[in-house]
């Protein structure tokens, strides 16, 4: 439930069936429960309501024909009897006219997409109504440097994930998910800061 928390993925062919091995590999270790406990690494969802719309958009991916490759259900019973809790879940051949490629969950549910290429990527990741965040994974200096321009969000990132930020950098997006100015800009530093003018003369 974090508005930079990557829901889509979108792999070139070639390396769809070994990201999609090692995506079920990582959900598998994700421990679920209490976020007071040290060992859990995901807690609940925030409320009944959330819990709600997170297993409508699992039913509604579903019926429009996407794969369920883990999860996909509320988890109940000890030791989430008392609270509001989602396995971990990731949906396969989800394709743009999906609700799920469209439309944000805000919750533990990833969308995995197949693009033919570099270039097919970028159009399929910028189909979207809402640009705040993206990431690339890659070794090609050049294709990184091309997606921080093509990429339609208002943040960028290269080999790191979609929720990492710099307090001290401007935080926003673009289309849906933003407009003008950015949080933390120059205006906010402004905002914040107090000015102090000195005057002096006669130091030798």
């Amino acid at each position: 439930q974090r508005c930079t928390a990557t829901s889509r993925i979108i792999v070139e062919q070639s390396v769809r069936a070994e990201l999609e091995s090692r995506l079920v590999a990582e959900a598998a270790k994700i421990v679920v429960g209490d976020g007071l406990r040290s060992e859990t690494t995901m807690g609940p969802c925030v409320d009944a309501n959330r819990l709600r719309e997170v297993l409508a958009y699992i039913a509604v991916a579903r019926e429009e024909g996407a794969s369920l490759l883990a999860g996909g259900s509320a988890l109940d019973g000890d030791p989430w009897a008392h609270g509001y809790f989602v396995a971990p879940t990731i949906f396969t051949d989800v394709t743009p006219e999906m609700r799920l490629f469209r439309e944000e969950v805000f919750g533990p549910v990833l969308a995995v997409t197949e693009a033919r290429d570099y270039a097919h990527a970028v159009e399929l990741a910028n189909d979207c109504a809402f640009g705040l965040s993206s990431s690339i994974f890659t070794r090609d200096l050049n294709a990184a440097l091309r997606f921080t321009r093509e990429s339609e969000v208002g943040m960028v990132h290269v080999n790191v994930n979609t929720t990492y930020s710099e307090p001290h950098l401007p935080f926003g997006g673009c289309k849906d998910s933003g407009f003008g100015g950015r949080e933390a800009g120059w205006e906010a530093i402004e905002f914040y800061t107090e000015w102090k003018t000195v005057y002096i003369e006669g130091l030798r």
